[in-house]
Formats: C-alpha cells, sequence, structure tokens
C-alpha cells in the first residue's frame, strides 16, 4: 500500500486496530480526487462513445483503446496492450481499423508524436 501512496504522489493512509478490527483511512488528497474524477469521466465517456460509436461498427475493445486515448494521448502500443491485456500485435490491429473508419489519428513520429480522437468522439 505504501509503494502505491508513493508511486502515486499520495499521502500514505491511517492504520488502526484493536483486539477484533482493523481500521484504513485514508486521507482525502488532490490525487486521490483526481483518480476519482478520472474514473467518473471515464465511465460517461464508455456511455456516450458506446451509444455513438457503435452505430459506426466499433467494438467495445475499440473504445476502450479511444477511451485510454482520451485520458492520455502520448499512451504508447505498449501500455495500451499491458492495460488492455491483449496482444501487441491486436492493439495494433485495433489502431489500424480506427484510423481506417477516421476517429483516430496520430500527430507527430512513433516518438515524441501522440494520438488524436477526431471528432465525432467529443
Amino acid at each position: 500500500m505504501r509503494t502505491i501512496c508513493r508511486e502515486e504522489n499520495a499521502p500514505f493512509p491511517e492504520i488502526e486496530f484493536n483486539e477484533n478490527y482493523f481500521y484504513i483511512t485514508f486521507k482525502q488528497s488532490r490525487e486521490y480526487l483526481k483518480m476519482a474524477e478520472t474514473k467518473d469521466v471515464r465511465g460517461e465517456l464508455e456511455k456516450r462513445w458506446s451509444e455513438k460509436w457503435s452505430e459506426i461498427g466499433l467494438t467495445k475493445r475499440q473504445i476502450e483503446i479511444l477511451i485510454l486515448i482520451k485520458e492520455n494521448p502520448k499512451i504508447s502500443r505498449r501500455d495500451l496492450s499491458e492495460k488492455l491485456s491483449i496482444n501487441p500485435s491486436a492493439v495494433q490491429k485495433h489502431l489500424k481499423k480506427l484510423k481506417e473508419k477516421r476517429v483516430l489519428r496520430r500527430i507527430g513520429p512513433d516518438r515524441g508524436g501522440y494520438w488524436e480522437v477526431v471528432e465525432g468522439g467529443e
């Protein structure tokens, strides 16, 4: 737990215990609020995009990729693969389809560039 808090730059939780129970209290911080806000935004995007993009034939996985890209436009193919627990070649195929359907484009080079979700996904 301490490692995660350190990595996220969040305060360490308070741990209290008695003979029957233990309690963990997480102190409020900007980092926790940011994480909670990201989840709320993500849920709203998933709902809105699922309705909109299923009409043009995007799969759930492709919508997940777009959401991850929206959260981090500089995300790498490797990171997408790890976050989605799928093979890098599968990520490559999904990215190719998204570019063909004109809902995603790459701006700049592989190193130093970023992804752009094309208008219509907004």
